[in-house]
């Protein structure tokens, strides 16, 4: 059903770098069409210089929320009047809510990466050794999820290594059954620790559009088939980094599933109406034929 702009529809959106390739929009918008909800779900390209203005300009326009994407996760909290409290804990928001004029941030990832791994991924967490590569906003939201789950080991590789010791700063103390361990990338025990780890996910930009001949893990000889070995990059479906680690026997998922499961989570904070993740995956899949 056509649903037509007009003077009651609400605003959300997305606010990022370089998100020419997002599939938020689409996603968001067939919702909305789908369901003939007064919202319409725009793109925000925004610099880094103009952030603060930008998210002021929420409250400004009376914008009802939007999704924070890379690189504004971490930076996006000094500009909030509240943040949930595991947001808080994070460090990172990937939804930021208006509440008549009140910014709430949100991190919706959470719930995103942990139903993917579980249902997509059919991953049991508790218990089991991870390698996570990159210390982004991402990558907090994924090291939370874990330790949520009780997961033994996280294993954090990262270029600038205090990056990865203000997570393991910041996270430890709410789990203090998990392991948390940090190594500069290049470390001579990223072989020894993916070759024990059951989970292997990449949370950096290494390997995205445009850029699609370059992965984080030059050395394919460090897959081996028993890892589940996670992408949360989506575009394009299947990164050298997934390619690698199929050649090497390996299950893989892209971070298709995420983005959705994630993105419900936010509509509903927006709209106060949840569609099933399930059924969104299954549309978009269809639509832009990612599987």
């Amino acid at each position: 059903m056509k649903k037509e702009i007009n003077g009651k529809t609400k605003i959300i959106g997305i606010i990022g770098k370089n998100i020419e390739n997002s599939l938020s929009p689409l996603i968001h918008n067939q919702i909305i069409l789908k369901h003939s909800l007064n919202f319409c779900y725009l793109p925000f390209q925004v610099a880094e210089t103009d952030l603060c203005k930008v998210i002021q300009g929420i409250k400004a326009l009376n914008i009802r929320g939007v999704n924070i994407t890379f690189p504004y996760k971490e930076k996006a909290i000094k500009f909030l009047d509240e943040v949930e409290e595991s947001a808080r804990r994070i460090g990172a928001v990937n939804t930021i809510v208006n509440n008549k004029g009140a910014l709430t941030g949100y991190n919706t990832d959470v719930i995103g990466f942990k139903k993917s791994l579980q249902e997509d991924g059919k991953f049991v967490i508790k218990e089991k050794k991870a390698v996570i590569l990159g210390a982004g906003g991402a990558a907090r939201a994924v090291v939370y999820a874990l330790l949520e789950e009780g997961i033994k080991e996280i294993c954090i590789f990262n270029r600038t290594l205090e990056k990865a010791k203000k997570i393991k700063q910041d996270l430890s103390s709410f789990f203090p059954k998990s392991r948390i361990i940090v190594f500069p990338l290049e470390e001579e025990d990223l072989k020894d620790k993916i070759e024990k780890a059951h989970l292997l996910v990449n949370t950096t930009s290494i390997g995205m559009a445009p850029r699609v001949d370059n992965t984080p893990l030059p050395d394919e000889k460090l897959f081996h088939p028993n890892l589940l070995v996670y992408d949360l990059i989506y575009h394009p479906a299947k990164t050298l980094f997934l390619k690698q680690a199929e050649r090497a026997g390996a299950k893989i998922i892209n971070g298709l599933p995420m983005l959705v499961y994630q993105g419900m989570e936010s509509f509903y904070l927006w709209t106060g109406f949840k569609p099933e993740g399930e059924e969104v995956l299954e549309m978009i899949e269809k639509i832009t034929q990612i599987a």
